[in-house]
């Protein structure tokens, strides 16, 4: 069992800090295997912490070795403070004075990737959420604001680039071949935004005009082989400082930008005050190593992380139940900027997407949380697509309710009233309120309350009258912790469409249990076009005839209407009770967007993309995996038959726009090559050797990855040896290249075969497995668990023992990576007898294992009592 029963935090016992960090100056002493900090604070006490508890000084830090405690430089006795794993205190600390603090750590031993640690011979960070008492002891709690100056010191052969944050203040060489650089950020910030990367790196540079004329030198740090990868984030970091000047009236506060790409490391990406840590992977591209949804992605993770300039640095949050405060509200700006970028009609579905898939699917599971959490175990738990994506969207709700003018005077309100300062989501919505005059007491529900709203609606047309009657009802439902719910403030942005194509448009806002709304002057029967733009994160219900869903999937206005109607189709034929009627509906829509000329090709490729197996699922209140994958495997298969000249006949239209020109990224050529794709996949669904074939022809014509990577995937769950073929070429070609394998090791570890779990196995024993990468680990253990669903679902219950086994073998280096395999098991209560019983012998093997992180414990605790409620 874990060595000790986990501590729940709440955002109820919130005491601020008892002393005031003014300054901090870190000395870093760095050798390969030995890290020397000297940590120099600056405090004083807060006037109202005047109680006897508050005359002790508790600081954070684990696993490093504390040297030596000076206070106003006098070195003080062991007997004068305590020190545990996790906690030092000094009793009787005055009132005001300086402490230095040396501490000692192996970096290269640090295989949890927090705080610093040594990687491929660079010293890298993660600081975010409690990394940098990893470092030196610190209050180390995102309220605590300091003014840091940084010295590094470092072998100059092997370390010849040393960078922290803001700006450089000096650099000279040293005795012994070593040389020091001292860096000064005069803004202050909290401990998680510090950053320190040291080792022999190369730069791309660029500069940008802010908008009142000051020059910022932009620095890309990365690899000299990987460095020509970096051009396309150097565009990108441009783009977004010109749309957030633009935007939102934000500029850019120091002399210069910076950004390191790490190969090892736990996030996506960091956003340290000035020097930005990425993930390799969400910053390098280019058209041989990246697919256009890599380099649409890497534009939208660069900005995200520069938006955070403001959005979380510049003002912070007080304490990290107000997570979402920094993360939802980047989110948002995040896709205000791709909407910019790209087609929002597209961008939009995406998002819609990913958060039906994802998010509903957290909201309904045991870890569901509102985005404002009450109390959490691990706070790296609750880095999750409810306070991230479901955050963003209750901005974007705040921004349709208030109006684009509105809204835009309550962020810059916000940014004048919190600058620097940590703050809460209280405080965001009070200067939305101040700003607008719009009371959002009952809208901050979506800020306490857990779960997805239901909407029912219904429609009544009055021919006399000429007038329609829409009646919308909302339910929340129960979540772990939270039986009872309130009604929320809900938009819904609403259409009615008649047979002439006349539309009446209204955004209605629900906010009662029901309510009615009446549209007058309707000349004709219309049909109802809800929830447009996914204007609200809900899940609404509207008895449609299959003629009307085809109805609006080839013909309404707004594509997240049509994505929907589609998908409500496909899901009605799922259904093997369904009508042949239906069926018959279903293909004849998908044979209309196949012959649509005029919408956007990229638009038809997510209409002609069908739910996944996890998606099936979370909509099934008794899963048998077998059925499920056989279910839709014979939905699509016979929508890919009845469709499959005019599936090949729109195929060859799509890629004969591209014939003969070369690789572009532009939006067109986008579009025909996600058509294609989609095209392709469909074509292949029936093991048709003629459809194999063409697949290897378009691998063997690919002058980009895309089009490689579409092929393959195409593929991938069918032996054959055009498979065989690509998949063993893509190997050999690019098994030095850490990335481009960890495409591979990610498809064959997702594909469907009768010895999956097996199969995944085998490659954790692959020459070119690394356990320490994370990427790789996550290439091979979570595709398994995420994508395979006949592996993860075998009947043997390999697939739930192999899961298990990795989550509890990476947990002893990395909890904050097997922690992310959890999710796996969160539907377990709801499978057939013999699979529930295997995936409960799993999670409780997982939490019987010893030495468990309160990471891999909080979540496995938490999925195993939902399900045995």
């Amino acid at each position: 069992m874990r060595n000790a029963e986990p501590v729940s935090i709440r955002r109820g016992d919130y005491r601020a800090f008892d002393f005031v960090v003014e300054r901090v100056a870190l000395l870093f002493e760095l050798t390969p295997t030995l890290a020397r900090v000297s940590s120099t604070l600056s405090l004083r006490r807060h006037v109202s912490a005047a109680s006897a508890d508050a005359a002790a000084l508790r600081l954070n830090g684990e696993h490093i070795k504390l040297i030596e405690v000076r206070i106003d430089g006098a070195v003080i006795d062991a007997a004068r403070y305590q020190l545990d794993e996790t906690q030092l205190t000094i009793a009787n600390f005055p009132n005001s004075a300086s402490i230095e603090i040396i501490t000692e750590f192996d970096p290269s031993a640090n295989l949890a990737l927090e705080g610093l640690y040594l990687t491929n011979g660079t010293f890298c960070t993660q600081c975010e959420a409690e990394g940098f008492r990893r470092i030196t002891y610190f209050p180390d709690r995102p309220d605590v604001l300091s003014e840091f100056t940084v010295t590094v010191r470092a072998d100059q052969s092997a370390f010849p680039v040393l960078l922290s944050n803001g700006n450089l203040v000096s650099s000279r060489m040293l005795d012994g071949g070593r040389h020091e650089a001292v860096w000064h950020d005069p803004h202050k910030k909290p401990a998680y935004l510090f950053a320190l990367v040291a080792g022999n790196i190369d730069k791309l540079t660029d500069q940008f005009v802010t908008q009142s004329g000051r020059n910022v030198l932009l620095e890309i740090y990365s690899t000299t082989a990987n460095l020509p990868r970096c051009h396309w984030a150097m565009q990108c970091l441009i783009a977004s400082m010109k749309w957030d000047e633009i935007a939102y009236g934000r500029e850019y506060d120091l002399d210069r930008f910076m950004i390191y790409a790490a190969d090892d490391f736990n996030m996506g990406a960091m956003e340290n005050k000035g020097l930005n840590i990425f993930n390799s992977r969400y910053l390098l591209a280019d058209k041989d190593t990246a697919t256009d949804s890599d380099f649409q992605l890497v534009d939208a993770i660069v900005a995200h992380e520069y938006f955070h300039n403001w959005s979380g640095n510049r003002v912070t949050c007080r304490d990290w139940f107000q997570l979402s405060l920094k993360e939802g509200f980047t989110v948002f700006r995040e896709q205000q900027y791709s909407a910019f970028r790209g087609s929002p009609a597209v961008v939009r579905i995406e998002e819609t997407a990913f958060m039906q898939s994802r998010q509903f699917a957290q909201d309904a599971g045991p870890m569901a949380h509102p985005i404002r959490p009450d109390e959490y175990e691990a706070i790296d738990n609750f880095y999750t697509v409810t306070v991230y994506e479901k955050g963003a969207e209750v901005i974007r709700m705040m921004h349709t309710l208030l109006g684009e003018t509105a809204y835009r005077k309550g962020s810059d309100l916000y940014f004048s009233r919190h600058d620097g300062t940590a703050a809460t989501c209280d405080d965001f919505v009070a200067a939305m309120e101040s700003a607008s005059g719009v009371d959002l007491s009952q809208f901050k529900r979506w800020y306490s309350q857990a779960g997805t709203p239901r909407i029912a609606a219904t429609g009544e047309y009055n021919a006399a009258a000429k007038r329609y009657t829409l009646t919308l009802k909302q339910q929340v439902p129960a979540t772990p912790n939270q039986a009872e719910k309130l009604p929320m403030v809900i938009p819904v942005s609403v259409a009615l469409v008649d047979a002439t194509g006349e539309q009446y448009n209204r955004l209605l806002v629900l906010n009662d249990a029901a309510q009615q709304f009446t549209f007058e002057g309707v000349q004709q029967a219309p049909v109802p076009s809800l929830l447009r733009a996914f204007s609200a994160p809900v899940l609404l219900e509207f008895d449609y005839s299959d003629d009307a869903l085809a109805m609006l999937a080839t013909k309404d206005s707004d594509g997240v209407v049509r994505w929907q109607a589609m998908r409500t189709l496909f899901l009605r034929v799922f259904d093997d009770a369904a009508a042949v009627s239906t069926r018959d509906v279903f293909h004849a829509t998908a044979g209309q967007l196949l012959a649509d000329r005029q919408t956007d090709p990229a638009l038809i490729a997510h209409l002609l993309t069908f739910p996944t197996h996890n998606e099936l699922a979370d909509r099934q209140l008794h899963i048998n995996a077998t059925e499920l994958a056989e279910r839709r495997h014979s939905a699509v298969a016979a929508l890919a038959t009845h469709d499959h000249n005019a599936i090949l006949t729109r195929y060859a239209i799509e890629r004969s726009a591209l014939a003969s020109k070369p690789y572009s990224a532009d939006a067109q050529s986008v579009a025909h090559r996600a058509l294609s794709a989609t095209l392709l996949a469909l074509a292949n669904f029936g093991s048709s050797p003629a459809a194999q074939n063409t697949a290897l022809a378009q691998w063997r014509g690919a002058d980009n990855l895309t089009d490689m990577i579409s092929a393959m995937t195409a593929l991938r769950d069918q032996p054959c040896a055009a498979r065989e073929t690509m998949y063993r070429s893509f190997h050999d070609q690019w098994q030095n290249d850490l990335s481009m394998l960890n495409r591979w090791f990610l498809l064959e570890s997702s594909a469907q075969r009768g010895d999956a779990a097996a199969f995944a196995q085998s490659l954790l024993a692959h020459p070119k497995f690394d356990p320490k990468n994370p990427n790789r680990v996550r290439a091979v253990v979570h595709a398994f668990s995420d994508l395979n669903w006949s592996g993860l679902h075998a009947s043997d219950g390999s697939g739930y023992e192999f899961v298990a086994s990795q989550i509890i073998h990476f947990d002893q280096q990395n909890p904050s990576l097997a922690s992310r395999f959890c999710d796996a098991f969160s539907r377990w209560h709801k499978f057939e007898p013999t699979a529930r019983a295997q995936q409960r012998a799993a999670l409780v093997r997982i939490l019987e294992s010893t030495s468990l992180s309160a990471n891999v414990s909080e979540i496995i605790s938490k999925t195993l009592k939902a399900g045995e409620l």
